[in-house]
């Protein structure tokens, strides 16, 4: 047996197509307030940063002026009396920076027992550097040839240089005498 419809329109089920539209219009509405704070919170960050922008501006605006204030002074400086005052200068510090017990003890740390020192004479070139004059008796060549090659090994002294020796003679009975230049650096080469 077949049953009458009786209603005149077909029921249909809508519930699930409301339930769908609810839940994606909570969810449009989380998107939009989201979208919506990371807005406002960009806004921020770009007011602050405009802000910025504009401090730094004005703080380039006044070191341009001291910048060009301070090209003025340099281009009213004397370079070459500069740098005579400045050479001048460098000379009188190596010259405090020689302490002569120091460069005494680095002698007669690296001098033989069988030499003897008769004159040491330092000097302070222009650029700041230490040379030293000697001038010593050995008690033979091989004693003088010793001296050189420690100064050579040693990280104080550089560059020995000998200037003249004489062996001993009818003239010349004290011993071997010689003269040298060595390149003194106090507490040593870096």
């Amino acid at each position: 047996m077949k049953r009458p419809n009786l209603a005149s329109n077909p029921f249909v089920d809508v519930r699930p197509v409301w339930l769908i539209g609810a839940v994606l219009a909570v969810f449009a509405l989380a998107l939009s307030i989201a979208s919506l704070t990371g807005f406002v919170a960009a806004r921020g960050k770009e007011k602050s940063a405009a802000e910025l922008l504009q401090r730094t501006q004005a703080k380039r605006a006044e070191l341009a002026i001291r910048v060009e204030a301070g090209n003025r002074e340099l281009a009213a400086v004397s370079w070459k009396k500069l740098q005579l005052q400045t050479t001048s200068m460098q000379v009188v510090v190596a010259r405090h920076k020689l302490v002569w017990s120091q460069l005494l003890a680095d002698l007669e740390r690296v001098v033989p027992w069988d030499i003897r020192l008769v004159q040491i004479t330092p000097t302070v070139d222009k650029t700041g550097a230490i040379q030293v004059g000697l001038r010593g008796l050995a008690t033979g060549r091989e004693a003088w040839l010793r001296l050189l090659a420690v100064l050579f090994a040693d990280s104080t002294f550089s560059d020995p240089l000998p200037r003249s020796e004489e062996a001993p003679s009818a003239t010349n009975s004290r011993g071997y005498l010689f003269e040298l230049s060595v390149r003194y650096w106090p507490g040593g080469r870096t």
